[in-house]
């Protein structure tokens, strides 16, 4: 069963459980001191037909702005991640009210369009970490354009390896499967590896390739207006949004200092936040963090914050937010529950 699918049944349990009133249980306990949201795209309801893994990674505006007003009915301070750098260098900071920071992975368009009116509305900050190919419009979006071929196509041939294998793709059911087998390939996939495979699937679209890259990213435009805003605070998301433990130190490194470097000369601003692609991280990639000046480096990790985290905040988790997050799924994150089970009762995890 794959991620969108397990969600869903997820979705379906959450009624009976948040009835059950565990997650008040579990809240003195693993409810932690507050969260980080996970966040990639908002974008309006549309009927098109969608590959589930991404529908699990966009909400509408609407829904933005419903989780926007969960946390304001539960009397949170909303705070940007300077203000957790400040809770962890001043702890006399500390309010007796938990907190909410929102973050927006990748650097996609509709963040400005869509999300940005909305968090100027409530007057909340927010982050967007950004992979900095995709302003330079250098970035190959493969999971679109994979949605794109595998929506349109009855049948698909990728080279694996050497090997050329052949996918039906008629039912949404196939589709769906053969997408999430691919995207599985790919996302794991080193850079020699990953670069063959690109090439076999998307031989002959170099157009399609740039004109998709162009319609789903921000501009350097937008990224420095945002940037004059003090609600808004751009993070680095790598230069080319690698799998980082796929890589060398050497290669681990230039991408996390390179997107540094390129976004301060975009901004003029000092770029203190950043984000592992695809959660892909560990020792080396801390080690690297620690000898520049970001500040925090965010996870995909589920869990919510504790005093414990901050004193490691180069591996910060994060709740991610997408379609199927009901405010009583929201409920059962932060009041510890679902963590609970998803860390197998681990209480801070780093």
């Amino acid at each position: 069963m794959n991620k969108y699918y397990l969600e869903k049944a997820a979705g379906i349990l959450s009624t009976p459980l948040y009835y059950s009133q565990l997650h008040l249980l579990t809240k003195p306990i693993y409810g932690g001191m507050g969260h980080i949201l996970m966040f990639h795209r908002v974008l309006p309801v549309s009927e098109k037909l969608r590959i589930h893994n991404h529908k699990s990674l966009e909400i509408s505006p609407d829904r933005l702005e419903g989780i926007i007003e969960f946390f304001k009915k539960r009397n949170y301070d909303f705070i940007s991640l300077d203000d957790l750098v400040a809770l962890k260098n001043s702890p006399s900071k500390k309010s007796e009210r938990k907190f909410v920071v929102f973050t927006f992975d990748d650097g996609y368009v509709d963040n400005y369009l869509y999300a940005y009116p909305i968090f100027r509305k409530y007057h909340v900050p927010f982050t967007i970490y950004v992979a900095t190919n995709l302003p330079d419009s250098t970035a190959t979006l493969w999971w679109y354009l994979l949605e794109d071929i595998v929506v349109k196509r009855t049948s698909l041939r990728v080279d694996v390896e050497g090997t050329e294998m052949t996918f039906r793709t008629e039912t949404v059911k196939e589709k769906e499967m053969v997408f999430n087998k691919i995207r599985n390939w790919l996302a794991v996939a080193d850079e020699k590896s990953l670069s063959t495979l690109l090439s076999s699937l998307f031989r002959g679209s170099e157009d399609e390739i740039a004109a998709k890259t162009k319609e789903l990213s921000l501009t350097w435009q937008q990224i420095q207006e945002l940037s004059q805003d003090s609600l808004v605070t751009i993070g680095s998301h790598t230069v080319n949004h690698f799998p980082l433990n796929s890589l060398t130190a050497e290669k681990s490194t230039y991408e996390i200092l390179e997107s540094k470097k390129i976004i301060e000369s975009q901004i003029a601003r000092e770029v203190k936040h950043f984000c592992y692609p695809l959660g892909s991280y560990g020792t080396k990639e801390i080690e690297i963090l620690g000898k520049t000046s970001y500040a925090t480096a965010t996870t995909i990790k589920m869990a919510n914050i504790f005093a414990e985290n901050l004193q490691h905040p180069l591996a910060l988790p994060r709740i991610m937010i997408n379609t199927l997050t009901t405010d009583k799924i929201l409920s059962l994150q932060v009041n510890g529950f679902l963590p609970a089970l998803r860390n197998k009762f681990k209480r801070v995890v780093i």
